[in-house]
């Protein structure tokens, strides 16, 4: 009996034995998933922080361009205004020449006028061609202005077509940065 039980005992140790080994290659396998769900828990916390990161400089980036968009705006307001202004100004001086050159058409036939009249007295044809060469004068400086205020029109008309181009492409650089 005492064999049976001592092979019994040796039975029991093994068994033992071989359950520590079982638990002991379990515990391994778990170490190993844990310390591969620790480093994929950092890769995740380092990609996150990253995005957080890129975030906020698109943030940044996202108020600048808002800026610099409300800017431009407020310039090209400033421009179409000045642009009206000028427009409505090219229109009186184009309503003042009109007025001048039906002044100079009456004051031709009003010297056709006076010619014929002409034995009659020199002294009012005399002062015929002096308002006539005044209306003249003024009409130059009218045509002169014009050519000014056309100038400033183009000039105006070319710096609103830079800024509305500028607009246009910051336009799209916010539209890409927003995608």
């Amino acid at each position: 009996m005492k064999r049976v039980l001592i092979a019994l005992l040796v039975l029991i140790s093994l068994s033992l034995c071989g359950i520590c080994v079982v638990q002991w290659q379990r515990e391994f396998r778990l170490r190993e998933t844990i310390a591969t769900l620790t480093a994929k828990l950092v890769e995740e916390n380092k990609q996150r922080i990253a995005a957080e990161e890129k975030v906020e400089q698109y943030s940044q980036e996202i108020e600048r361009l808002n800026g610099i968009r409300m800017d431009i705006e407020a310039k090209l307001l400033t421009t179409t205004e000045e642009l009206r202004d000028r427009t409505l100004d090219q229109a009186a001086r184009g309503f003042s020449i009109a007025i001048l050159m039906n002044e100079t058409i009456r004051s031709t036939s009003e010297l056709a006028a006076y010619q014929k009249l002409a034995g009659q007295g020199s002294e009012a044809l005399k002062k015929h061609n002096e308002t006539v060469s005044e209306q003249n004068s003024a009409i130059e400086k009218a045509n002169a202005s014009l050519r000014q205020l056309a100038k400033e029109r183009d000039e105006a008309i070319t710096k609103l077509n830079a800024r509305t181009i500028e607009f246009n492409q910051l336009v799209e650089k916010y539209n890409k940065l927003s995608r």
